[in-house]
């Protein structure tokens, strides 16, 4: 360092100026560009370890697929699927096996087809709708109704009236029976449209042919017309021709010979 001086010819003072502009120029490079990535090593490492945290849990959670899977089996079997639009044609066949193992005695059934839910937002789904008049104890009546809601038949009870009957022993009632189902989508039918449009186009585009060639007609019959005339016309000169010719040669013939 005294050396560079020594070649700039320094003074004392000058070399002092010099130092100081020196330090401050270090201090102000390292404040602007030092200083501020202290903190990123902190920072480093705390997203290190919010990806070891994510991981882990991603990690546990893949741990629990057969688990996850045993309890998906296990509500399929609890009947939380749907019915089907074929299960639900077995409502009445289901009613009455029911009947029939809970000692409920069917006096008259009636089962109507299938009605859309209509008035509601959900248009995906149909019911199909039964009711039936049963005579029964009362604890063959709680048994049949709760037996009709286990499973995935989804059969629930609308409305239910009950009365006694004249000894008093037994119930008589009407039960409104309720089963829903999935309804399968339209078939649309724009390609059998788009084809009787095609078919009914096919015969005008042949009708203007006809009209052109029945137009044609009148002058073919035309000029039929003038050709026959112009011949009849013909004819009679060709016989006034002949007339001339024939009464010439019997002037001739008729003339007196020369001597």
């Amino acid at each position: 360092m005294t050396s560079l001086f020594d070649k700039l010819n320094l003074r004392p003072n000058e070399r002092r100026l010099v130092i100081i502009v020196a330090i401050v120029v270090f201090i102000l490079l390292n404040a602007f560009f030092v200083w501020p990535e202290f903190g990123e090593w902190g920072r480093l490492q705390k997203r290190e370890r919010e990806a070891t945290a994510l991981l882990k849990a991603y990690q546990t959670e893949v741990d629990n697929t057969q688990r996850y899977q045993k309890q998906l089996a296990e509500l399929q079997q609890a009947g939380a699927a749907v019915a089907t639009e074929e299960q639900a044609s077995k409502l009445a066949t289901t009613v009455n096996n029911q009947a029939v193992l809970s000692n409920v005695q069917v006096i008259r059934s009636d089962f109507g087809g299938r009605q859309p839910t209509l008035g509601r937002t959900n248009q995906f789904f149909e019911e199909q709708r039964g009711t039936i008049s049963v005579t029964m104890e009362e604890r063959a009546l709680v048994d049949f109704l709760y037996n009709l809601g286990v499973g995935g038949s989804l059969i629930r009870v609308r409305s239910m009236s009950l009365n006694t009957d004249g000894p008093r022993q037994r119930l008589l009632g009407t039960v409104q029976l309720v089963a829903s189902f999935a309804k399968r989508a339209p078939v649309r039918a724009a390609p059998a449209a788009a084809t009787l449009a095609r078919t009914n186009a096919a015969p005008t585009a042949t009708a203007n042919p006809r009209s052109t060639n029945s137009g044609l007609r009148p002058n073919l019959a035309a000029t039929q017309t003038t050709n026959v005339v112009r011949t009849t016309n013909a004819a009679p000169s060709l016989i006034q021709r002949l007339k001339n010719w024939g009464t010439s040669a019997a002037s001739r013939s008729n003339a007196p010979t020369k001597k």
